[in-house]
């Protein structure tokens, strides 16, 4: 019932606030950026339910500790959180930063809490990806950087891995069609972790 939702990005159809609202009004969502257009969007489009709470915190993924501070201002942090990464870890362009940033959140959440992201990578036929990020390293800040499922998983150091595991965002719990075939993978990796 409780969601840090960190690089947020525009505001869409079914944003975090609206399934979660969905299933539960009490849901309470935080969303995290630092793009102006972002919050201001935000801000404008996206009202909750009157039973829950939804707030906008302008702040950088690198700064755990000031995205913690602001979320509790909405987030009851002694509950577990889910924290959502979704398409932002590839920004911070060392796995060690990565991993800290990581590791400073979920340590200051308690037991049962969840992690979930995605996370562009050069396996999984990653050709397209390589050059889609060369091309936005040559023209665009910040940089982006794929990593490996090997990278994923010391990211998720003393985390539970859920099943299925780091698979292509495709084969998220994706269902075979008629023939048994799934869908073609992409190469994005997807996962969830909870905090034991």
């Amino acid at each position: 019932t409780q969601f840090l939702d960190i690089g947020t990005g525009l505001p869409t159809v079914d944003n975090t606030h609206e399934v979660a609202q969905r299933i539960d009004p009490g849901a309470r969502v935080v969303y995290v950026d630092n793009d102006p257009i972002v919050l201001t969007h935000a801000r404008a489009l996206l009202a909750g339910t009157p039973e829950g709470a939804t707030s906008y915190l302008d702040a950088d993924a690198h700064d755990p500790a000031a995205i913690l501070a602001g979320a509790a201002r909405t987030l009851d942090l002694t509950r577990p959180v889910a924290v959502m990464l979704l398409g932002i870890l590839n920004f911070v362009s060392d796995t060690a930063e990565a991993r800290r940033i990581v590791r400073h959140l979920v340590d200051a959440l308690p037991s049962g809490s969840h992690l979930t992201l995605t996370h562009p990578t050069l396996e999984l036929g990653g050709t397209a990806n390589a050059e889609a990020m060369a091309f936005w390293n040559a023209n665009a800040k910040p940089p982006i950087t794929a990593r490996s499922a090997t990278d994923l998983t010391s990211i998720l150091d003393g985390l539970e891995l859920l099943e299925p595991g780091i698979v292509s965002c495709a084969h998220w719990h994706a269902t075979p069609d008629p023939t048994g075939t799934l869908p073609e993978e992409v190469p994005q990796y997807g996962l969830m972790a909870r905090k034991p």
